[in-house]
């Protein structure tokens, strides 16, 4: 089978690539799983996030939220229920971001008392906070279904079930994919979307791009009277808390932070430990002490792939002709993965794009710190340094130093 782009990965962020390409090429979605969107779209809260403080990530999160709000009309595949954002430590961390973002027309209004918006901050230690009237939750299986529709629609394939074990180099050039039964499949062009299993396979090409897979836990918390469903999702940036109403509770992260690579295999969702849930419960309590009764009743853990700098890499490889790159969003694939993909469709056809004009922020083989922050607990004051280093083996961990 001869195509002229595969897509490896069937994620929000291949998906969308997948079905902006299909109108004018011939495009394969490869995913290992036995359904699109299963690992780490399939995982996360929807948050949609402009408020942000690495200018990249705010700029395929605005044109994500502005697609969004276009498609509200016709297929709501979002809800606006506004967010407040906020500082428990330094107050002007984010005040270039807001001043942003008012220059492009968003509201972002400052507040003193964030709890007449959300009520859940009430008595919430916070030293500055802003309230976004029109920050969005999106409906990612709703999404991940109209993608579908416009891949098939155009005359794309989707094909589950089916694991790429390597991809075909010949003279400097990627010419296919050969996938972990055996099949050779050529194409002109193939796509890195694989999320945490993206630097093994950059790495089976003879490549070093240093994706780190990081696990990252979601807890759902008992029903609670202030978990309305046009309550605004809320977050503790510095600390690294949010929590947005879900079916009459919270849905609540701690935005733990640990180095872990999957095995070969797909699946990378795991129950969240007790150990787990009663740390979430205890950081809740601090910073959230509207909801410092309410315990969590289950959660779950899933894996955010980033690079070194927290930028994803995307598009043209620059050391294989013909691979390209849509990887490495982090814990923002939902806030900027149809921007990202947005993005490399333009570049791929040979066209400029006004969300990002200096593809060197987010080129693939970008140089890095050999040594990088990352947060065990979520909170940014606890951050330790890695070696930085990409394990020889699967499954080998980068090493935390103090």
């Amino acid at each position: 089978m001869a195509s002229d782009v595969v897509v490896v990965g069937a994620g929000i962020a291949g998906l969308a690539l997948a079905s902006l390409l299909a109108p004018n090429r011939r495009v394969l979605v490869l995913e290992r799983g036995e359904q699109p969107g299963r690992e780490a779209s399939g995982q996360s809260a929807g948050l949609v996030r402009r408020l942000a403080e690495d200018p990249v990530d705010r700029a395929l999160a605005v044109r994500t939220a502005a697609w969004l709000a276009e498609l509200d009309a016709d297929e709501p595949a979002s809800i606006a229920i506004g967010a407040v954002i906020g500082l428990a430590r330094d107050p002007t961390t984010l005040d270039d971001a807001a001043a942003h973002l008012r220059a492009r027309g968003i509201a972002v209004e400052k507040v003193d008392r964030p709890e007449r918006v959300a009520p859940v901050l009430a008595e919430a230690p916070l030293s500055a906070a802003w309230f976004l009237p029109d920050e969005r939750v999106a409906r990612v299986d709703a999404l991940l279904a109209r993608w579908r529709r416009e891949v098939d629609a155009n005359g794309g394939w989707i094909r589950c079930g089916t694991g790429v074990e390597r991809i075909a180099v010949t003279g400097g050039r990627a010419t296919g994919v050969v996938t972990e039964g055996g099949e050779r499949i050529a194409a002109d062009q193939i796509v890195v979307a694989t999320g945490a299993w993206s630097a093994v396979l950059a790495a089976r090409a003879g490549l070093e791009r240093p994706l780190f897979p990081i696990r990252r836990t979601l807890v759902r918390t008992g029903r609670h009277a202030f978990a309305r469903p046009t309550h605004p999702w809320v977050w503790v940036d510095d600390v690294g808390l949010y929590a947005r109403p879900d079916e009459g509770g919270w849905l609540v992260s701690g935005c733990d932070e640990r180095i872990e690579f999957p095995a070969e295999s797909p699946g990378s969702r795991l129950p969240a430990a007790r150990a787990e849930l009663d740390r979430v419960a205890a950081k809740v309590a601090r910073w959230l002490p509207a909801l410092a009764n309410v315990r969590p009743e289950h959660g779950w853990s899933g894996l955010r792939t980033f690079a070194p700098d927290r930028r994803p890499l995307l598009g043209a490889d620059g050391a294989i002709d013909g691979l390209w790159w849509i990887a490495g969003l982090g814990g923002a694939g939902v806030s900027g993965g149809f921007a990202a993909a947005e993005v490399v469709a333009a570049w791929m056809d040979g066209r400029t794009i006004d969300t990002l004009r200096h593809a060197a922020l987010v080129a693939p083989s970008r140089p890095h710190l050999a040594r990088w922050p990352i947060r065990p607990d979520g909170d940014s004051a606890n951050a330790v340094l890695t070696d930085g280093r990409f394990p020889a083996f699967p499954g080998e961990h980068a090493r935390p130093v103090a």
